[in-house]
């Protein structure tokens, strides 16, 4: 890439541009339409299978990869759902969420549970997301499941306007 600046300058306003996490979950339901939430050892809240989009990875393989990883679900990776933006979110800055169509699967699919991060796994009913998760990924997890119904992406922004 050519530039008016030098090397050293390019890299310079570079490092001075804002940064954001990226995050993907796989929005995943049985047959009956609840969804796969999974434990975490690390926080207090229950979350979906997905995590960190790692450096040089894209948002959709990062979510099946890190379902592989959190419960061992090989699935075929489905459309984007939900882009849910946290702006100013204090100690954690600026992110953006992508939420994906991880599919149906049997209930009584095996689960294979990543240890060193999970404790467990449950099946709920879209209505019971508020008592499990907070109210981010709930809202997130909604805006995914009419995003289902009706063929679209839905855009959602949490934090200072």
């Amino acid at each position: 890439m050519s530039s008016y600046l030098s090397e050293a300058e390019l890299k310079q306003f570079v490092d001075s541009l804002p940064t954001r996490r990226l995050a993907a979950e796989a929005l995943i339901r049985d047959p009956a339409g609840r969804v796969l939430l999974v434990e975490p050892n690390y926080k207090s809240d229950w979350t979906v299978p997905g995590g960190t989009v790692e450096a040089g990875e894209d948002p959709r393989t990062g979510c099946f990869r890190e379902v592989v990883e959190e419960v061992g679900l090989h699935l075929p990776e489905g459309r984007l759902l939900v882009v849910h933006h946290g702006v100013a979110m204090g100690l954690w800055g600026d992110s953006v969420s992508f939420v994906y169509d991880g599919g149906v699967i049997g209930a009584d699919t095996p689960i294979t549970i990543q240890e060193e991060e999970l404790l467990s796994h449950r099946w709920t009913a879209p209505e019971d997301l508020d008592r499990y998760l907070r109210p981010a990924l709930a809202r997130r997890l909604r805006a995914g499941l009419v995003a289902l119904q009706d063929g679209t992406t839905a855009e959602l922004v949490d934090g200072p306007r």
